[in-house]
C-alpha cells in the first residue's frame, strides 16, 4: 500500500512539471526554386528596364525568406513572424517594390479546445480564421538524423490537392480556351511534405500548420519552401501566458476564401489578368 501511495506521489510530481513545460523555438524559411522564373513579357516593343526586372527579383526573395517564433507548451502554441524594419527598395526613378503573401498572419492551435486560430488579411482587411483542429495523417519513419544538438526522426505527409485548387484550374482552363493566358498556370499537384521532430522535446507542435507528431518539430520541406529551426529556448519556470488572436472579423477557411476570391475577381481585367496600381 505504501508503494502504490508513492507512486502516485511522484507521478503527480511529473505531471505537475510537465502542465508547466513550456518554450520557445526560432525557425527561418527559405525558398526552392525548381524552375527558373519567366520574364514579365510586354506588348511593348522596348524590353524590360533591367533595374526593375532585377527590384523583382529582390522583393520576392525578401518576401519569401522570413524569420518566424513558436510560442508552446503542452497545450498551446503561437506561430508568427518576426517582426522587422526594413529600408525600402527604390530604383532610379523612385519606384519602391514588395510583395506580400497571404497566411503570413499570426496561427494558434489548442489542443484542449481542439480548435486553431488563424490571422489573415484581403488587401489591408483583416480576419479572424476559425477551424477546429484537423488530425494530420503522418507516416512515421525509422530514418534519423541530428539537428543541433537534436535527434531527429523523419516523419511524412502527402498533401491532396484541394477542391479550391481544383476549381481554380478549372477555370483557367476554361479562359485559356477561349484566349490564351500570358502566366500559364501549372496544374496542381498533391504534395509530399517531409517533417523532423525530435521526442527530446515532447510537445506536439511545429511551424506554420504542422502539427501532430510525437515531438517538437524542427524541420519541414513541402518541396517549394523549407522551414529550419535555429534555436530552441525551454523553460519550467518562467511561466508566460500565450495570446490568442483576436483581431479581425471572424470567419471560416471556406468563408475566408470566398471572400479572397471575390475580391480578387473583381481586380481582373478581361483577360483575367490583377490589376495593380504603382505609385511613385
Amino acid at each position: 500500500m505504501k508503494k502504490y501511495i508513492v507512486t502516485l506521489v511522484v507521478l503527480g510530481c511529473f505531471l505537475v512539471t510537465a502542465q508547466d513545460f513550456q518554450g520557445k523555438a526560432e525557425y527561418f524559411t527559405k525558398k526552392i526554386l525548381n524552375k527558373k522564373v519567366e520574364k514579365i513579357q510586354s506588348d511593348r516593343a522596348e524590353p524590360l528596364d533591367p533595374e526593375f526586372e532585377k527590384l523583382v527579383q529582390e522583393a520576392l526573395k525578401k518576401a519569401t525568406e522570413k524569420k518566424y517564433v513558436l510560442t508552446f507548451n503542452k497545450t498551446e502554441c503561437l506561430y508568427e513572424q518576426e517582426q522587422e524594419l526594413q529600408k525600402p527598395e527604390a530604383t532610379s526613378n523612385g519606384m519602391s517594390i514588395s510583395f506580400s503573401f497571404s497566411g503570413s498572419g499570426k496561427k494558434y492551435f489548442n489542443l484542449k479546445d481542439k480548435k486553431n486560430i488563424s490571422e489573415d488579411e484581403i488587401f489591408g482587411k483583416e480576419f479572424l480564421i476559425i477551424e477546429p483542429l484537423a488530425p494530420l495523417n503522418w507516416k512515421l519513419m525509422d530514418e534519423t538524423k541530428k539537428i543541433g544538438e537534436y535527434t531527429c526522426f523523419k516523419a511524412e505527409l502527402i498533401r491532396p490537392v484541394s477542391e479550391k485548387q481544383k476549381q481554380e484550374y478549372e477555370e483557367f482552363l476554361k479562359k485559356e480556351e477561349a484566349k490564351p493566358a500570358l502566366f500559364k498556370m501549372q496544374k496542381p499537384e498533391a504534395k509530399v511534405v517531409t517533417a523532423w521532430y525530435t521526442a527530446e522535446i515532447p510537445v506536439s507542435f511545429g511551424p506554420n500548420n504542422y502539427w501532430g507528431l510525437p515531438g517538437l518539430i524542427l524541420e519541414v520541406n513541402d518541396g517549394e519552401s523549407i522551414l529550419l529551426c535555429s534555436k530552441v529556448s525551454l523553460s519550467n519556470k518562467e511561466k508566460t501566458k500565450i495570446k490568442v488572436p483576436s483581431t479581425g472579423k471572424k470567419v471560416s477557411q471556406e468563408e475566408f476564401d470566398t471572400i479572397e476570391k471575390a475580391k480578387t475577381d473583381s481586380m481582373k481585367d478581361e483577360d483575367g489578368n490583377v490589376i495593380f496600381q504603382t505609385h511613385q
